[in-house]
């Protein structure tokens, strides 16, 4: 599966490309120590999605599992669940993700620091599982473990299964916004790293769909109702309790119109 490659009209002027057939742009040079390399082998999936995770939230995760996020929701639409950790700096938490791992088959490791700073090298893993042992796959979405995703609208409305698959698109909410400077805050971006004062447009990490159109995601928490979840693809902040409550409601009310 190749990656999307977005091309900009505007570089920085103190940006050259001189070597850049020459060098790897993004490395990457970690390793899986938890991987799942035959879940594509049987049948190439309609739908991979990684969902970014930390060690303690097994609730969330299994809440996931349980809900939205079930692989055999869709019979024959296949649909893949990855979740992405880093290494912890705790044993016996890393030791309770190896046997989540060996009963569910559904968790990728790599041996970076799990922490907030590198979440950038965990979407990297989960698009590099992709493309290594999924590269068959039709799309793909990134989301994290507390977004709740409405699956028929994602499937049937979005990336409607029985059409012809798009390619090289990108979408999500997109956000237009700049470094953050603030050293207490948790965006903290210094000017050394980051000198511009404006980021290029880019989609918001709560839920994005490689190869799709742009609606319907929504990187804030919604208060819930039947008809309004019915109209959104995303919605963040969603406990695994909540995440149960809508799954059950929106799956015993499929046939209320709004």
């Amino acid at each position: 599966m190749s990656l999307p490659i977005r091309k900009t009209a505007k570089t920085h002027k103190n940006i050259t490309f001189t070597n850049i057939r020459t060098r790897p742009l993004n490395p990457h040079a970690f390793e899986f120590v938890i991987n799942e390399p035959k879940k594509c082998e049987s049948t190439a999936p309609f739908l991979v999605i990684l969902i970014s995770t930390t060690h303690k939230e097994f609730d969330a995760r299994q809440a996931i599992r349980e809900t939205w996020g079930d692989e055999s929701t869709f019979g024959d639409i296949r649909i893949l669940t990855i979740f992405l950790l880093g290494r912890n700096t705790d044993s016996v938490l890393n030791q309770m993700v190896e046997q989540e791992s060996q009963i569910f088959h559904d968790i990728v490791v790599e041996n970076f620091v799990d922490s907030y700073h590198n979440l950038t090298l965990k979407t990297m893993m989960g698009m590099r599982w992709v493309a290594t042992f999924c590269p068959k796959a039709q799309y793909v979405m990134k989301t994290d473990s507390d977004i709740f995703v409405n699956m028929d609208n994602l499937i049937y409305k979005l990336l409607k299964p029985n059409t012809k698959p798009r390619r090289r698109y990108f979408t999500g909410y997109v956000i237009n916004g700049g470094p953050i400077r603030d050293m207490r805050s948790k965006w903290y971006m210094p000017r050394d790293l980051y000198p511009d004062s404006k980021y290029p447009p880019f989609c918001s990490g709560t839920g994005y769909v490689f190869s799709a159109d742009n609606s319907g995601f929504n990187h804030w928490k919604m208060a819930y109702s039947l008809c309004r979840y019915r109209r959104v693809i995303t919605v963040h902040q969603i406990s695994p309790e909540e995440m149960h409550r809508i799954w059950n409601d929106m799956s015993s009310k499929k046939h209320l119109r709004c």
